[in-house]
């Protein structure tokens, strides 16, 4: 009798079939004498679409929902000759045994699940369970084959949690989107996430900035040395009226002296930072890179599945465990060591430096440990740019583990002048430690909103000395809106959602089911946002859509609240932990369904999906006069239809324009500064476009 082991995708098979022993290449499987080694493609079933329960159900219609099936598997398109293939295999009289080596997961053991399920198979199942694809992984995980039983509770967790989206899916979406004759996709994740960036816009929208003014000293020394002071007093540094701040800052000028009337000098350290889970690892690299979270996501994986030079990304995880340290941290660094590129940093680690529990720590690690190199010397010049910029985050994150913390001086001082305090604030690196791995430019770390004052070199000081007052200023400052979300600080919002709502039990609850979607599922809920027109990305930052904003309006609170979302994964959560019924899980979503289908009935169509769907004024034409409005491909004029030719195309010299830029244009005749235009012969260029008269657009260098 032979084994069956089913990969997850072809490559890892081939990986597999290296390490177990010499293999002769079928159609769609590998072979020996022991082993049989073949795949899925991704996901080969799903659960069927509503018009296979019912052909009544192919219509979208009020009249039948909700739908709540007695789900049945179907085969996606162009799967069913692998599935075939399987299915052949796994029934063989000639396998006695099946080796489940999809990804080690929760969507994984939904791929192998539901193939073993469709293809009727009662045969056991063994669990190989990766962290890392390479030779010596995959050898070392043989030798630990667990009893597939022993992850039940993952695979139920897995299918409810496809049954949940499912349901609420495909029944949200069709109520509301009949009731107000609008496609409006809802999801039970993607909503959530949605509302979280349409509140944000909101808040931008209605907020009024405030004036006021600061007051800055500049004193200075017998010696002649200077420094700067900011007023204060009652802990307060603003003040609401010029002429008030104008006459503080003439009041201390014009005394001329102060005095310090307090010194405190405190030595800090700065630990290393934690291990990178992909949740981090995707905010890392949209701050420093300006990568997606999606592409992230992909060079993560190529890095794991084809480079073999990184362990599984799709972890939540920080830690590692003690058996890992102790038995693989030195080949990881030797590999480090022979690296240019890393060679350095991996020589200054300390002889036999081990990390301590901030970094090691067993009960910390859930399915798969944090993100480190593996034991595989990296060929950088193999690595596309996003796959050289994220193994190199991950390997100097590991290597800074093993430096000591970095040491700074940080100092505080008083200074009084004219009856007032004025504070200064000064931080003198000593020590480097860990921040010896990254390059300065790279080591600049955010210091708060004093951020200019902090990083002040404050010369040597004594309480009771006397100074001088050089100069005294006031600055106008105004108090400025909350941030738009980039994608780094949005996977932040979903990952930390508990902090978005008031009730402490609810917030308790969000953090211990790691706030909204998944580390593997995020980048994917941001990309399907984009995609189905419910935001857009302008440069960095993440904007609703008016279409998005139209659908939060819509849907009821239970659909768009972060706090309904949480529940919900903490039941997955429990379930996978064997401390909930699946069964009874996917009850309560059904009735939930229900209740979402009954809403969207008795809502009434909605005055705003209809002005949604007018077009948005961006302008008055220069040729007619009438309205500019959106088109598919241009800003064009409404009075197309009685000759008007006038147009803004979407694309320009290879470059999108997009809806600000052309309201900058028609209603102040010019944009800001454009950059990455190309020119016939391909090369980039930055340019201000101008509306001449005539309607003429042109570039302005």
């Amino acid at each position: 009798m032979r084994t069956l082991i089913v990969c997850e995708k072809p490559s890892v098979a081939r990986d597999i079939s290296k390490v177990l022993g010499r293999f002769q290449s079928r159609n769609g499987y590998l072979e020996n004498d022991r082993y049989i080694v073949s795949w899925a493609l991704g996901h080969l079933l799903e659960l069927a679409e509503p018009e296979y329960y019912d052909p009544a159900f192919k219509k979208w219609s009020l009249n039948v929902l909700p739908i709540i099936p007695d789900f049945k598997l179907r085969p996606i398109r162009n799967s069913q000759k692998q599935l075939k293939v399987l299915k052949q295999l796994i029934n063989s009289p000639d396998v006695g045994e099946v080796v489940n080596a999809c990804d080690a997961g929760r969507e994984g053991e939904l791929i192998f699940r539901r193939i073993y399920s469709f293809c009727g198979c009662k045969k056991p199942v063994k669990r190989l369970w990766l962290s890392e694809a390479t030779p010596s992984a995959i050898r070392e995980s043989f030798k630990k084959l667990r009893d597939g039983r022993e992850l039940d509770n993952l695979a139920a967790a897995a299918e409810a949690r496809a049954q949940a989206d499912w349901l609420v899916g495909i029944n949200a979406t069709r109520a509301f989107s009949v009731k107000h004759k609008t496609l409006l996709s809802v999801g039970r994740v993607q909503t959530p996430t949605l509302a979280l960036v349409v509140q944000r816009e909101r808040e931008i929208r209605g907020f009024k900035p405030e004036t006021y003014w600061e007051i800055t000293a500049t004193f200075r020394k017998v010696d002649g040395a200077t420094y700067r002071g900011r007023w204060i007093r009652d802990g307060e540094s603003r003040v609401r009226e010029r002429i008030r701040a104008e006459e503080l800052a003439r009041a201390v000028e014009a005394a001329g002296s102060g005095r310090v009337v307090r010194v405190e000098k405190r030595t800090k350290s700065e630990q290393p930072p934690l291990l990178f889970n992909l949740n981090d690892l995707q905010k890392e690299a949209n701050r420093r890179y300006g990568l997606t979270a999606q592409q992230t996501l992909n060079a993560a994986q190529a890095l794991y599945e084809k480079h073999k030079l990184i362990t599984y990304p799709r972890t939540d995880s920080r830690h590692l465990t003690e058996v890992l340290v102790r038995d693989t941290l030195q080949k990881r660094l030797a590999v480090l060591e022979k690296c240019p590129e890393y060679r350095e940093p991996v020589r200054q680690i300390r002889v036999g430096v081990v990390p301590g529990k901030r970094y090691v720590d067993d009960a910390k690690v859930t399915d798969h440990h944090a993100i480190i190199p593996t034991d595989v010397s990296p060929d950088l010049a193999a690595l596309n740019t996003a796959e050289r910029q994220v193994y190199d985050l991950v390997v100097r994150r590991f290597l800074a583990m093993l430096y000591p913390p970095a040491v700074y001086d940080e100092t505080a001082v008083v200074t009084e002048a004219g009856g007032e305090t004025f504070n200064s604030r000064g931080r003198v690196e000593k020590e480097r430690g860990w921040k010896i791995v990254y390059k300065p430019e790279e080591r600049d770390e955010k210091n708060g909103k004093d951020e200019g004052d902090a990083k002040q070199l404050l010369p040597p000081l004594a309480e009771g000395e006397a100074v001088r007052v050089a100069e005294a200023e006031t600055v106008e400052r105004q108090t400025k809106p909350p941030k738009r979300y980039t994608e780094a600080t949005l996977l932040a919002a979903m990952e930390n959602a508990g902090r978005f709502v008031a009730d402490k039990e609810t917030a308790e609850t969000l953090k211990a089911a790691g706030g909204i979607g998944t580390p593997a599922t995020r980048a994917a809920i941001i990309e399907r946002l984009i995609r189905v027109g419910y935001l857009e990305r302008q440069k960095k930052t993440l904007v609703p859509t008016r279409k998005g904003e139209t659908l939060i309006d819509l849907v009821p609170e239970q659909v768009k609240s972060v706090e309904m979302t949480a529940e919900w994964e903490d039941g997955l959560r429990r379930i996978e932990e064997g401390l909930d019924d699946a069964r009874l899980w996917v009850s309560g979503i059904k009735n939930f369904t229900r209740e979402v289908v009954q809403i969207a009935k008795e809502q009434e169509a909605n005055s705003a999906v209809h002005r949604q769907k007018e077009k948005e004024v961006l302008g008055k034409c220069p040729l007619c006069g009438r309205d500019v409005v959106e088109y598919p491909k241009s800003y064009g004029c409404s009075g197309y239809r009685e000759g008007c030719r006038f147009a803004i195309w979407k694309q320009v010299a290879g470059k999108k324009i997009s809806r600000t830029q052309a309201k900058a244009l028609l209603q102040k005749g010019r944009t800001g500064l454009i950059k990455g235009f190309k020119s016939k012969a391909g090369k980039k260029f930055n340019a201000v476009l101008v509306l001449r008269d005539g309607g003429k657009i042109e570039f302005k260098f």
